[in-house]
């Protein structure tokens, strides 16, 4: 579990510009450019390591059988395999990954909402 001293609180905005830009790459029509996906990557992995300590934080502070905790920490799991894997070759290979990695952002920005109460 992180110091809470030295985890990040997010707002509610940054929640919002955090999946905003994961539904934006997600929501791609067409094959984006190497480059761009490689940007959409690099910030989605900023992304994941702002929030995956928040949400352990938030989690840790709840009852052990507390099933949105628990559905939340199960998310932290999966984004840190996501996080794990390695950058495929090729294109169409490399947009997959980082759509995994897409929705992770948007997965833990939910459950960050579920455990604070907010939206936005």
């Amino acid at each position: 579990m992180p110091d809470s001293c030295a985890v990040e609180i997010l707002d509610a905005g940054q929640i919002t510009a955090m999946r905003d830009l994961a539904v934006r790459f997600l929501n791609e029509s067409s094959l984006p450019r190497y480059e761009t996906v490689q940007s959409f990557g690099h910030a989605f992995h900023r992304d994941l390591w702002r929030l995956i300590p928040r949400i352990e934080q938030l989690a840790g502070h709840l009852p052990d059988e507390d099933v949105p905790a628990n559905v939340a920490l199960a998310g932290v799991a999966e984004a840190r395999r996501r996080l794990d894997e390695i950058e495929r070759a090729g294109l169409t290979g490399e947009f997959e990954r980082v759509k995994r990695l897409g929705r992770s952002v948007v997965a833990l920005c939910d459950h960050h909402e579920n455990l604070t109460g907010a939206a936005s």
